[in-house]
């Protein structure tokens, strides 16, 4: 069975349908979780490893301010993309993270807007500070 998409959630409001999923701020996820739900629901889900600079911006201003560091040396990643680093410098990454869970802290959910196909549209996204 396909997941719901997001819009489609349970919830008057993005705050309410995360929650739907589990996801609250100021609460613990499994790094798992959050990427199954992106990939199922297509939301944007990053990753912070940086506390101050997790909690005193915004998604938008830590792309643009960080928009000419490579992706690997900014203080955040998008889940899917850390994955995918992750696992090219230790391959079995995901897989252990089976047996032995990674959580993070849920910083802050929301929408943010973004370009898709030349079209700026509402996406939602998650915010978790890896700690």
């Amino acid at each position: 069975m396909a997941a719901a998409p997001f819009e489609r959630l349970p919830g008057a409001d993005v705050t309410e349908r995360f929650a739907s999923l589990g996801i609250r701020a100021g609460e613990e996820a499994d790094l798992l979780a959050l990427r199954t739900i992106a990939l199922d629901h297509d939301v944007e889900v990053w990753v912070y490893f940086d506390e101050e600079v997790a909690r005193a911006s915004t998604v938008e201003d830590d792309l643009a301010a960080f928009e000419m560091v490579p992706e690997p040396d900014r203080p955040f990643m998008e889940i899917r993309r850390f994955f995918a680093f992750m696992e090219s410098i230790e391959p079995g990454f995901a897989a252990a993270m089976e047996t032995k869970p990674v959580v993070a802290k849920v910083v802050a959910v929301g929408d943010r807007e973004a370009f898709c196909a030349c079209v700026l549209v509402p996406r939602p996204y998650v915010k978790v500070l890896l700690g």
